[in-house]
């Protein structure tokens, strides 16, 4: 079991370390593309030195080919995109973007048996004035430059993409739906076991399947449902939330479609023994009497006995209830005999449970803590509570200021944040003018990333607790 544990988690470090390196590389494949770019002017296509710009970047190329079609970057609203991954920008790469844009350039593709000579004509054709390929027909440009093997393709040709990808799936529920039908699914499994009555799995199966399948579309879109706080059902939300959380993750670590569904029914039931402690106890506003707190640490126990009788449900699942408040060390529980270290499903539990607890509303505080601080708390309980690979691939997903944060920005304005960025203190938001849900149909979506002539067209200059100023984020996020 043991020997589990540690495959399971090497497995998680290999996962995040492999989408890192993937990251870097593509990352240093536009900065080899900006070196090449900024030295076309000053040597001629025959120099040696421009020769060796283009060599690097050919085996960087070649080596993201390996196992694909091409290698295609795409440019929207500031951000630079290979395949679903949003790769991190400097100052050099955000100028060159520029370059591309004033181009009405909103994509570069590199396919198989490209060469070096390519590359450098490509870099002659950007250095020269910005109409031949704005006012121009791209292919037919390309092909007079003897460029066969490298496309470029027009921006309006990313938004049609992105209207069609829409449109085939106007069939699918909204993720607000997905929630809903995982608050009620978990109903009827909370209220089985407060009766002793048996447990079907059959329909939360069924919500699992379909949450990982919006995940894989769109994480941050059902991420976002969780920052919805619920006052009147924060119990079966905090069940939904913490397994929304621990799925996100695991996809965002290239977990198996199967592993992400298991742990996400895992993650689910992880507090289901907390049917078997009184609900004074759970819903009590003050500190709880020593023997209160035994009837609460003994719900992991009741939840791992409950999970086994239910028929069809991974073994996983009984064990992540089970362990997952075995972190700490001696403040951990339940107390066992031996060292085994939790499983990697139950680290996972444990963090999504952890961050989901301080960004909720409970009885206990009168607000949640404010997401920087959630951060903060995480990091300080990385190597100890949690694993310190877990920790930071969460906060990558997360993001330091999460799904539904209003912003200040140095523009003056209200933006809303919809999605995370490769650069975690500059994600992407919906600006707000008028609060009354409109702007989620008509308003402006920009990336805090955009840059112009070297610098970025907004900062955060703070965040706004939108309960204190009287925001309804719910309207934007469902």
């Amino acid at each position: 079991m043991a020997d589990q544990q540690s495959d399971s988690g090497n497995e998680a470090r290999q996962s995040f370390l492999a989408r890192q390196l993937l990251l870097d590389t593509t990352k240093n494949a536009f900065q080899q593309l900006s070196g090449l770019l900024k030295n076309v002017s000053l040597y001629p296509a025959s120099h040696p030195y421009l020769i060796s710009l283009a060599e690097k970047m050919t085996v960087t190329i070649e080596g993201l080919l390996q196992g694909r079609e091409d290698v295609t970057f795409y440019f929207v609203h500031g951000e630079l995109f290979f395949e679903i991954h949003s790769v991190p920008i400097d100052e050099n790469t955000a100028l060159l973007m520029e370059l591309f844009a004033d181009r009405d350039i909103g994509g570069i593709a590199f396919k198989p048996g490209f060469t070096t000579e390519e590359l450098i004509k490509l870099a002659i054709l950007m250095s020269k004035e910005p109409a031949v390929l704005k006012e121009g027909n791209i292919t037919e440009v390309l092909a007079g430059e003897e460029i066969f093997h490298i496309e470029l393709h027009r921006s309006v040709v990313l938004i049609e993409k992105k209207s069609e990808s829409k449109k085939t799936k106007e069939g699918e529920k909204k993720p607000e739906e997905l929630f809903k039908d995982a608050i009620e699914a978990i109903k009827v499994i909370v209220q089985n076991a407060q009766l002793n009555k048996a447990i079907n799995m059959r329909k939360m199966n069924m919500v699992i399947q379909s949450m990982v399948d919006s995940i894989n579309d769109n994480r941050d879109a059902l991420v976002g449902v969780t920052g919805v706080k619920m006052h009147d059902q924060h119990t079966l939300a905090h069940l939904v939330n913490t397994s929304i959380l621990a799925m996100a993750l695991a996809s965002f670590l290239s977990f198996e479609k199967k592993q992400v569904i298991a742990l996400g029914l895992a993650a689910i039931l992880h507090d289901v023994g907390k049917v078997r402690v009184s609900s004074e106890i759970i819903n009590k506003p003050d500190l709880l009497t020593p023997e209160e707190w035994e009837s609460v640490e003994r719900h992991p126990i009741e939840g791992a006995l409950i999970i086994s009788d239910i028929q069809g449900i991974t073994k996983m699942a009984m064990v992540t209830a089970f362990e997952h408040h075995q972190h700490g060390g001696a403040h951990g529980y339940p107390q066992t005999d031996g060292t085994a270290r939790q499983h990697l499903f139950s680290q996972i539990v444990s963090l999504a449970d952890a961050y989901e607890v301080l960004t909720a509303v409970r009885v206990y505080y009168k607000a949640p803590m404010p997401s920087d601080e959630v951060i903060r708390a995480l990091v300080k309980k990385r190597g100890s509570d949690f694993d310190a690979t877990l920790v930071k691939a969460f906060i990558n997903m997360i993001g330091i200021f999460p799904i539904g944060t209003l912003l200040k920005l140095s523009s003056g304005e209200i933006g809303l944040v919809v999605h995370q960025t490769s650069d975690l203190m500059r994600p992407r938001v919906l600006l707000l003018t008028k609060f009354d849900g409109s702007e989620k149909e008509s308003g402006e979506e920009v990336s805090l990333l955009e840059m112009t002539a070297g610098k970025h067209k907004r900062d955060i200059t703070g965040t706004i607790d939108s309960h204190t100023a009287n925001i309804n984020i719910k309207q934007y996020l469902e």
